[in-house]
Order: structure tokens, then C-alpha cells, then sequence
């Protein structure tokens, strides 16, 4: 396998990097021990940053998850060959478990979808939402309406998924496009831009192989055989996860008004735009990897609009309203779905179908088909710019087919729909509707409480327009007069826009919040904003005019007002918003992470606790440190510990320490069977048995567990006398010299490694904590480390804590300082080792740490 290949080169390069000078058996093997604990560490470290992305709900990419999981399985067989060699290769079986269990990992994680070798085009006939994985949510939905829902939709076929994949395949597309965005970053805006450009060019210049060409033109003559007229088609996007848990909606291209000679330009042209940079920066941020997204086009009979536009079948930005939602414009919709048009903008009680609002717009333009192929604008009669596009029972119509449609899907949907000249309605398209979780499950940047009172209330700018998405947000004004300063908007800035336009996706990431002065709340900017939780605010006539570009000003979305300065009252503390959650990647690394982060070799002395036993790469790891510890300590109760310089101290703590002296270490001239703590003379040991003898540390005290919840087996093996024989009986070791000490305990489920160098140098000095692991669930597990991290952060230690892993870090201070810290570490293990089991409130953390500092290190209680 090439992976493994990969990996024999990285073996190779650590050995070669990490090894040492002295030639003596003992130190080649502690070389060797170091290294595999580097690696070790290492490997932990990557493991609670990949549990940490699904669990925190951080946002990552597939990129990040390959290279993540690539670095894993690297330092993993860095560790196998390591205690082979430590070894003298007695666990043959490991690299072959290691390798088994790699390549289940890189088999899902790099699996690459292969479409069944199916039609080229499907009719509108034969399509519902069972075609979905053929040709995409818009023509899946269309069918849908059409064969099951019986309303209305223009005749039509599409052109499927596998299609797209054989064009990839034929102009030898895949590999190229992979190569160009494996290691694109997205927030580098020109990057993007360019190589977008560069895969938009090819695809375009490529040619379609002869036998899907004749099949998409077959498929239109076809078509033309049931119309009484000459036609024109609109060819539209349909990927794969379009209309899906992410809406996609305005990232990919529709070519209106097509004729048959110019098809084969627009299928080209719509597949292309998979790759706009807009396209890209979305499926990224939204989770979706480029295999997830191929792209089927629906090519359906061009309606010739009298007026068309968007209907929503619940407010989406509060579900407890019961109304249907309508947007109109004359002619043809495309800008208003753009949100580049001024709309009327209708309300219907949904029970009742009564007209509960309507705002007519002065509309100046429509556009309509050419009369050649695509569209015109123009201006509109006099007498038509202020009126009504619907009639009453135009109103009462089109909110029958919403809720219609909503009875049939069983969810709220965003409709697009058209009426010809001849008074019928079609339906365009059915998806999902975005709304936003203010009455959800969580509430997010704005309270439904009316504004406090304020000593001074801030300048009202403006008051108006439509709550594309609710919540509430401060910055600087950026107001935009021309597409062109897109790639120069900085961070953190409110974007004042003349339109919405999807081309602002890009920008998702860097900016607070929209404004615009026209736009609707059914555009698709209005729901792209709300998957991502940006307060946006559209159709407020001037907000361009009234917001000057650079000052401060404050959003709140969800009352339509605009203040200038910063409006602390309004401001909430945003929830963080992953808006990659449950998609593709998202699912696929949770998966993954399933034969990456269990552990189920626990206990040494089990059956399973065998190469044969290791069911995921944590079980890798576990056994290979045990198994390393004990082939560098040779620890056996039936063999003398002199045997190979290791010696047990007698500390009179609930553990057995066993130590190594690679020279200075222990008192000159000592040749004990055991060591006493006066017989050591490594300066950060004797810290650290300073601190974990501690007068007020109470190894063995009851922390005031509660069994509820916890099976009693566990709960009993984890509170034992870590003297006896079991699993908090396990020995710790201690590698030492004068002015070093490698420390690796593992006390019950819980692993702690402290490395240290403590001397007069200051510029050599340092001191290295790991923590990880614990008998109690993920969720108060997670709290004891955070616990720790706290303390070590008011210990001057520099500190990074993921789920249950801590790591802390200082260098370069004082010998007296470092005394000190390891002192406190001392008494900080002894404080620790059962609180996992008690932290069952996130609110205990503080009290904890409080506590601690104070030097309650029992956590008893105040009296009184």
C-alpha cells in the first residue's frame, strides 16, 4: 500500500533524527524509549485535537482530517518499531494489527464515490426523490412535484451525476482539479480566485464525449416533440447535496433562455460553476468535500413570465408564525432570488389564506426572454412600476400550493414558482427552508426582550427594510459601491451593500453583518446568511446613503434598526455556530474517529491485552506503552530490579516509583536494592516527592463520590488501594540525573508524564506536564482537565487543553521558580486522581480551582 510506503520514510527520518551519541546499551534504549514516548505523546495529542473538532462542534476540513489522521498513523508505527526494537522484536503481530487497522481508517476516509454505470439523461417522467443521488435535490424535487405532488412544473430532463463524472474522467479533469484545491486556503481570497479560474477555463474548453453529447441532444429533441412551438430551455444547477441539509443556495449557475445550438455551452457552463470560488469557499466551510458535490443539470422548458418569485411557507426567521411569505416581481425572477431587484412582498395567514401584509415596491425593470438566446432588461411601463404583480387570487393560489406542497414533503419549504402569460402557475423549485434557530434550540446574538433604557440612547440611523436573518452585531461600516473591492473587505466589518448578491459568500467568514438597500428576504443571500448565523438586514432603500463608510455602527437585525457607535445593550454573547455540523466531512471523521480514539485494552492483565486484542489505533498505543515500559524497566515481580539498574524507592506514597539513574540522580556511591527519599539527589524529583508529600495531600481520602450513574465494577476498581495488586496499582517511573527527571505515572485510567530540566542555566531550564484519560465519562473527564489547565495557567505555565488531554509548558525560568512549579504539580496529582468522578456540573470547575490555589487540597468544605 503507498501509505505505508510513506510511512517507512517517516520511520526511517525520526530514527535517524533522534538518535543518540552514547553507545551503551541501557542509553541506546533509552533513546529508543524517548523516542517512542515522543511519539506517543504525539499521537495522544492528535487523537483529543481530532476528538475535539466533533465534540467542541470545531470547525475543520477534509484536508485537515487526512493530514491529521496521516500524522497519527505515522507517529503509531514510529511507536510499533520502536518497542520492536526495544524488544528485540518479540511482538511481531503489533505492525501487522497497526496496519490492519490503517487501512479500514485510510479505506473510509479516502473512499471516492463511484456512480453505477446509468443513463446519461433522465425525463422529468421518471424522476422523485429517489433520483436524488442521480441528479441532485432541484431535479429530484421537481420530479417530485410533478409525478407525486401533481402540481404544475415545466416539462424537462436531467442530466445525471454519472454524466458529470465521465465528462471529469474523459478530459482527465479529476485528478487535476484535486491536485489545484488539496491545499487551497480559502481564506486567501486571490488564491482562490485563481485557481477557480484556472479549473473554470478547463472545463469549459473541454470537449464532451460523443456518446453523453448525443444523449443530452437526443433528450431536448425529444422534449421538442411534445411542445407545440419552438422552445427554449433553462438549464439549472442540481449537484449532489444542493437543496439538502445545506441549501447551496446562488452558488451555482443557471443559463436562462437557452436554444438547442448553444446546450452543449451552458451544460459546460453550469458545470463549471462548481468551481466558482464562491462554490468552493461554501462546500469548505460548510463541510462538503468536493466528491460530495457532482453536479447533475436539470434542463427544463423556459416559462415566459408574467411575473414570478419566491414564496416562503413559514417565516423562517420565527417558526411560531403561521403565514406564508411572498415575494413578486414582473418578468423574470432571477434578480430577485439574487436579491439585486426590488420586490412586493406579500403575507398570508396560513390557516386562513387571508392577506395579513403588503408592501408594493416601485419596481423600474424587468427582465424577460431574449428573443435570440438569453435575457433582456428593460424598463417597465409607467403604469406597471408601482403596481401590484399578484391579484388577490393570484395570492390565495400560489399560498394553496404551499401549503399543498408543505403537507406532502412534511417540512417548511423556499418555492420558487412562475406565471406565464396565460395566467398558469409553475412551480421552479421546492428545497428545504433555512431558518434561523432564534426559537430553536439555542438563541443566538439578540434577547426577545425590548432594548434597556440607556443613559444616553445611541443615534438611530435608520429604521426599515426586511429581517433577512435575525440577531444583533457591532463593527465598522464597509460599504461597497462595486464588486471589485471584495477581495480588500477586512475583518470584522458590517458590509453595506446596494444588493445582496451570492457572490459575498466569500466573505462569510470575516465579516459581522449585512445591510442592503434592496434585496427580500426570500433571496438566496438571505439564506445562505442564515446557515451562517450572520445578522442580516436588506431592502432598507438607503442604507448606502444614510451609513457613512468607516464608522461605527450596531445592527440590530431583528427590529430593523440601524444605530451608529457601538450599542452594548443589544450585544449578546454570540454561541460559537459550527456550520459544518452533521454534514459529510463532518459525519465521516465521527465515523472514523470510531477506530481512531476508543480504548479497550484497559487492564494489562486481561485476555484481550494483546496485539490481537487492539481494536482501534488508542489500543495501538496503550499496549505499546506497557508493553515498552516494561521491556526498558524489565518490571516483573520475580525479577530482581538491579538486574538492570532500576531501583523501586520507598516514598511511603500510594504507588510504586521505580527509578533509573542515567548518573547523578541518586547519592554517589549508592548500590541499594531500594532507594530512600534521602538517597536522592535529582534536584526536579525531589520538588516534585516535596509536593506529593505534602502534608495537607491526602492520597487516599474520599472525594464525596456519587455511584448513581456509574457501573459499580468500574466505580470500585477506580477508588482501590493503589498498594494492591490491579489497575491503580500499576508502578510509575522515574528517569532521573541531577538536573533531570522524566516522571511517567499511570495512576488508574488516568496517564501523567512530567519531563523537567531544573538547573542554573536559565536559558536550558523547563518543565513539560501531560495529562490525559480517567475512569469517568467523556463530559467530567473533560472538566478535571479543565480544571488543571486553570491551575496551571496561574502557574505561569503555558497551557493547551483538548477534551480530556492537558499539556503545559514552561522555559526559561529560574531554578527556584521551577522548584516551585514541580513542587506544586506534586501536590496538584495527589489533589486530583478521583475528582473526575465528582465533577459532574460544569459550575464546580471554579470552586475547584479556587480552592487548590488557596492550598485546600482535600476540597474540604467551609464550615458554617
Amino acid at each position: 500500500m503507498a501509505m505505508f510506503k510513506f510511512l517507512d520514510f517517516f520511520r526511517k527520518s525520526r530514527s535517524a533524527e533522534c538518535s543518540g551519541a552514547n553507545d551503551s546499551v541501557f542509553h541506546r534504549k533509552y533513546a529508543g524509549f524517548k523516542r517512542l514516548l515522543l511519539s506517543n505523546n504525539r499521537a495522544l495529542e492528535i487523537i483529543a485535537g481530532l476528538e475535539n473538532t466533533i465534540y467542541q462542534d470545531q470547525p475543520f476540513t477534509y484536508m485537515y482530517a487526512v493530514s491529521q489522521t496521516q500524522s497519527l498513523v505515522v507517529e503509531v508505527n514510529s511507536i510499533v518499531q520502536e518497542l520492536n526494537e526495544l524488544s528485540g522484536h518479540k511482538y511481531p503481530e503489533l505492525q501487522p494489527a497497526a496496519q490492519r487497522i490503517s487501512e479500514k481508517i485510510f479505506a473510509e476516509l479516502l473512499h471516492k464515490r463511484h456512480f453505477e454505470d446509468t443513463s446519461f439523461v433522465l425525463p422529468m417522467e421518471r424522476l422523485s426523490l429517489e433520483n436524488a443521488s442521480e441528479v441532485g435535490g432541484k431535479a429530484a424535487n421537481l420530479g417530485e412535484v410533478y409525478n407525486r405532488a401533481h402540481l404544475p412544473v415545466p416539462l424537462g430532463f436531467a442530466i445525471t451525476a454519472y454524466g458529470y463524472q465521465l465528462f471529469l474522467d474523459y478530459n482527465e479533469l479529476a485528478e487535476l482539479i484535486q491536485k489545484k484545491l488539496e491545499d487551497l486556503d480559502i481564506n486567501d481570497t486571490d488564491a482562490l480566485m485563481a485557481v477557480s479560474q484556472e479549473i473554470q477555463n478547463r472545463i469549459v474548453d473541454a470537449d464532451l464525449p460523443a456518446d453523453l453529447e448525443t444523449s443530452i441532444l437526443q433528450a431536448a429533441q425529444a422534449l421538442k416533440a411534445h411542445l407545440p412551438h419552438d422552445f427554449k430551455l433553462s438549464v439549472r444547477s442540481s449537484a449532489t447535496s444542493e437543496d439538502s441539509e445545506a441549501s447551496f443556495a446562488g452558488q451555482h449557475a443557471t443559463v436562462l433562455n437557452v436554444s438547442e445550438a448553444n446546450l452543449i455551452e451552458a451544460y459546460k457552463d453550469v458545470v463549471a460553476s462548481t468551481f466558482s470560488p464562491r462554490a468552493i469557499y461554501y462546500r469548505r466551510r460548510r463541510g462538503y468535500r468536493d466528491q460530495d458535490v457532482n453536479m447533475s443539470v436539470a434542463c427544463i422548458v423556459m416559462i415566459h413570465a408574467r411575473v414570478s418569485g419566491v414564496m416562503y411557507t413559514v417565516d423562517p426567521n420565527d417558526s411560531r408564525h403561521a403565514v406564508i411569505m411572498i415575494s413578486a416581481v414582473w418578468g423574470l425572477a432571477a434578480d430577485a432570488v439574487e436579491g439585486a431587484a426590488a420586490t412586493d412582498f406579500y403575507q398570508v395567514h396560513k390557516k386562513t389564506r387571508a392577506l395579513e401584509a403588503s408592501e408594493i415596491a416601485l419596481k423600474e425593470r424587468r427582465l424577460r426572454p431574449d428573443a435570440a438566446d438569453g435575457v433582456l432588461e428593460e424598463d417597465l411601463p409607467e403604469d406597471l412600476k408601482r403596481a401590484a404583480c399578484l391579484t388577490g387570487e393570484e395570492i390565495r393560489l400560489l399560498a394553496d400550493y404551499a401549503v399543498r406542497l408543505e403537507n406532502h414533503y412534511g417540512y417548511a419549504l423556499d418555492i420558487e414558482w412562475a406565471i406565464d402569460s396565460q395566467g398558469k402557475l409553475y412551480i421552479l423549485q421546492a428545497r428545504p427552508l433555512k431558518r434561523s434557530q432564534r426559537f430553536g434550540a439555542e438563541t443566538v446574538g439578540v434577547t426577545d426582550a425590548p432594548p434597556e433604557a440607556a443613559a444616553v440612547p445611541p443615534p438611530l440611523i435608520l429604521h426599515g427594510g426586511q429581517t433577512a436573518c435575525d440577531g444583533a452585531a457591532s463593527g465598522y461600516a464597509y460599504v461597497i459601491q462595486s464588486d471589485h473591492v471584495l477581495h480588500h473587505i477586512p475583518e470584522g466589518v458590517v458590509v453595506v451593500a446596494r444588493q445582496t448578491s451570492p457572490r459575498y459568500v466569500p466573505l462569510m467568514g470575516r465579516i459581522r453583518a449585512f445591510i442592503t438597500d434592496v434585496g427580500s428576504v426570500t433571496g438566496h443571500m438571505a439564506s445562505v446568511a442564515r446557515e451562517f448565523r450572520i445578522p442580516t438586514l436588506v431592502g432598507t432603500g438607503n442604507g448606502t446613503t444614510l451609513i457613512a463608510h468607516g464608522e461605527e455602527i450596531t445592527v440590530d437585525a431583528t427590529r430593523r434598526m440601524v444605530y451608529r457607535g457601538r450599542a452594548e445593550h443589544l450585544l449578546t454573547q454570540k454561541m460559537a455556530v459550527n456550520p459544518m455540523k452533521d454534514s459529510p466531512t463532518y459525519n465521516l471523521m465521527k465515523s472514523v474517529l470510531r477506530r481512531i480514539a476508543p480504548l479497550s485494552l484497559t487492564d494489562p492483565q486481561q485476555d484481550n491485552f494483546h496485539p490481537a486484542g487492539c481494536r482501534t489505533l488508542h489500543d495501538i498505543i496503550r499496549f505499546a506503552h506497557e508493553m515498552s515500559m516494561q521491556e526498558m524497566f524489565r518490571i516483573s515481580d520475580d525479577v530482581a530490579p538491579d538486574e538492570c539498574g532500576a531501583v523501586p524507592l520507598r516514598a511511603f506514597l500510594p504507588m510504586k516509583i521505580i527509578l533509573v539513574d542515567l548518573g547523578n540522580g541518586l547519592r554517589k556511591g549508592f548500590k541499594g536494592s531500594h532507594a530512600e527519599l534521602d538517597d536522592v539527589t535529582s534536584i526536579p524529583l525531589q520538588a516534585l516527592l516535596k509536593g506529593m508529600k505534602h502534608e495537607n495531600v491526602d492520597w487516599s481520602r474520599d472525594v464525596g463520590i456519587s455511584w448513581g450513574g456509574f457501573a459499580s465494577i468500574v466505580a470500585q476498581t477506580a477508588i482501590r488501594d493503589p498498594t494492591k495488586e490491579g489497575r491503580m496499582g500499576a508502578p510509575s517511573y522515574a528517569v532521573i540525573a541531577g538536573h533531570y527527571l522524566n516522571f511517567n505515572s499511570r495512576l488508574g485510567y488516568h496517564f501523567t508524564t512530567i519531563d523537567s530540566y531544573c538547573g542554573p542555566a536559565v536559558n536550558d531550564n523547563y518543565i513539560t506536564f501531560y495529562f490525559k484519560g480517567g475512569a469517568a465519562d467523556i463530559g467530567r473527564r473533560s472538566r478535571r482537565a479543565l480544571m488543571i489547565a486553570q491551575i496551571l495557567k496561574k502557574l505561569d505555565f503555558k497551557v493547551e487543553q483538548k477534551s480530556d488531554m492537558v499539556r503545559g509548558e514552561m522555559k526559561k525560568y529560574q531554578e527556584d521558580h521551577l522548584r516551585e512549579r514541580l513542587d506544586l504539580l506534586g501536590r496538584l496529582l495527589g489533589s486530583v486522581r478521583l475528582l473526575d468522578m465528582h465533577l459532574s456540573e460544569d459550575h464546580q470547575v471554579d470552586w475547584y480551582v479556587e480552592q487548590f490555589l488557596k492550598g485546600n487540597y482535600q476540597f474540604a468544605p467551609a464550615e458554617g
